[in-house]
C-alpha cells in the first residue's frame, strides 16, 4: 500500500502524527509511507524509519514569497501514485496537494477547514469528545478508512544525534530532562529554579538536564557537578537523543513533552490554561504518562513542593514504566 501524509507543520503537530503512522507501519508491514513537512521540520521525518518512502520537503515562507514553494510542493504531490493520500493538516494548501495527488482514496478530517474539504472523496467522523478530543485520537480517525484499527501499537523511533560532545557528564547516563520553556509565556511553570534545587538534594544518584531552544541562567544548586545546562546548545536532533535517553522529562505543553511521550520516556507534564486532555503526553492512560494541573489556569498555583514529590514517586517507579506500550 502507498500512503502518503500531509503534516507540513508544526513540531508538536509532527510528533503527534508519526505515532498514527507508526500504528499504519505495524498494522500493514508492507506499506510505503511518504510525508510532506517544512524544511525546518524535515529531519524529524527523515530520521524516523517509519517513513520508508519520499520525504517531500518544502520552504513555505509567508505572504506572496510563499506562493512559488507551495506550488512546487503541489506538483511534486501529483508526480506519485498512491493507494491513499490522508490529509492531517486540513488546511488550504493540502486540501490542494490531496486534489493534485494521485489516490483513489483521498482522506481528509470533519475538523478540515479553509475549503480543504472539498479534495476529499473520504471525511473521517469526529471523535466522540469533539474538539476536545487528544489530536492523536482525532488522527487515528483515519485509520479504519483505510482498512486498519484506530489504535497505537508502540513507540516510535527517532535517529538523534548524541549530545555527549556538549558535555562528557552525559555519557553513558540517563538523566532527568528538565525544559522549562513553552510556545508560550502563559503555559510556562516558573519554579523550575527551584525544583532542580530540589531534585539536586533529594535524588543524589541522579544527573539533572536543562534543554531548551533558549538560554536560562544556571540555578543556585548545591552540587553542580550534577546539573547540566544545554539550554539554546542542542540543536533538535541531540534535543531528540537527551529525550531518548532520558529516566525522566518534565516539561509545560511543548513538543518536547510530545515527543518524549511517543519515544516511550517517562514523562511529567505541567499544565494550566491548556487541557491535558487534548494536549498532555499521550497515551494519557499509560503509568508512564504523568499530568500536574495548576488551579485557575495560572501555573504559578502550582506549588514546587507538589511537583517534587510526585517526580520522585515517577523515579522510584523506576524501570517498570519505560517503553509500556
Amino acid at each position: 500500500m502507498q500512503i502518503l501524509i500531509l503534516k507540513p507543520s508544526s513540531l508538536g503537530d509532527i510528533i503527534c502524527a508519526l505515532p498514527v503512522a507508526q500504528s499504519i507501519r505495524e498494522q500493514c508491514p508492507e506499506a510505503v509511507i511518504s510525508w510532506v513537512v517544512k524544511k525546518r521540520f524535515a529531519e524529524i521525518v527523515q530520521r524516523c524509519p517509519t517513513v520508508n518512502g519520499d520525504v517531500i520537503v518544502f520552504d513555505h515562507k509567508k505572504g506572496l514569497r510563499g506562493l512559488p514553494p507551495l506550488i512546487q510542493v503541489i506538483r511534486a504531490t501529483g508526480k506519485g501514485s498512491y493507494d491513499a493520500v490522508l490529509d492531517f493538516q486540513g488546511l488550504l494548501r493540502t486540501g490542494l496537494m490531496t486534489w493534485r495527488a494521485l489516490a483513489p482514496l483521498k482522506v481528509g478530517s470533519s475538523f478540515a477547514r479553509e475549503g480543504s474539504r472539498f479534495a476529499y472523496n473520504t471525511v473521517v467522523p469526529a471523535p466522540a469528545g469533539g474538539h476536545n478530543t487528544h489530536a492523536i485520537e482525532k488522527l487515528l480517525q483515519f485509520l479504519p478508512a483505510i482498512g486498519l484499527e484506530p489504535e497505537l501499537r508502540t513507540p516510535i523511533v527517532i535517529k538523534g544525534d548524541s549530545p555527549d560532545e556538549l558535555d562528557p557528564r552525559l555519557i553513558g547516563t540517563k538523566p532527568i530532562v528538565i525544559v522549562p520553556n513553552s510556545r508560550g509565556v502563559h503555559k510556562e511553570w516558573p519554579y523550575f529554579p527551584e525544583l532542580t534545587a530540589g531534585l539536586v538534594e533529594k535524588l543524589p544518584e541522579s544527573v539533572i538536564v536543562w534543554d531548551s531552544h533558549l538560554e536560562w541562567d544556571d540555578p543556585v544548586v548545591s552540587d553542580l557537578s550534577r546539573f547540566v545546562n544545554l539550554t539554546s546548545r542542542t540543536s533538535l536532533l541531540q534535543m531528540v537523543e537527551l529525550l531518548r535517553r532520558a529516566k525522566l522529562v518534565i516539561a509545560n505543553d511543548s513538543g518536547p513533552l510530545h515527543i518524549a511521550a511517543a519515544l516511550g520516556r517517562p514523562t511529567l507534564g505541567l499544565f494550566g490554561p491548556t487541557s491535558p486532555s487534548r494536549f498532555g503526553p499521550y497515551p494519557l492512560d499509560l503509568p508512564r504518562n504523568n499530568v500536574l494541573m495548576a488551579t485557575g489556569n495560572d501555573m504559578s498555583n502550582l506549588a514546587c513542593a507538589t511537583v517534587l514529590d510526585k517526580i520522585c514517586e515517577i523515579v522510584a517507579a523506576g524501570d517498570g514504566l519505560r517503553n509500556v506500550a
